[in-house]
């Protein structure tokens, strides 16, 4: 909260920071997906709670539109 009232006092353009955590979300999202995606697919981690393979692959199908939409972001600039 402090750091908001900090940003805010010292004139900060919040619709810009809005958009520039939006654009952080999208280029970190890929690689979380990917984590989770592993971690909830190992029997080691999850023991018998391991996720079924319809979503593990739609977690795999989502990382790779998030990872093309990513690259696709980067040659647009």
């Amino acid at each position: 909260m402090l750091l908001g009232l900090a940003l805010d006092l010292l004139g900060s353009i919040r619709v810009k920071m809005l958009f520039y955590s939006a654009v952080l979300n999208g280029i970190l999202a890929p690689p979380l997906i990917v984590l989770v995606t592993l971690l909830t697919s190992n029997p080691k981690v999850m023991g018998t709670r391991v996720i079924s393979p319809l979503l593990r692959f739609l977690g795999w199908g989502t990382a790779v539109i998030m990872t093309i939409a990513a690259i696709g972001m980067f040659l647009t600039l």
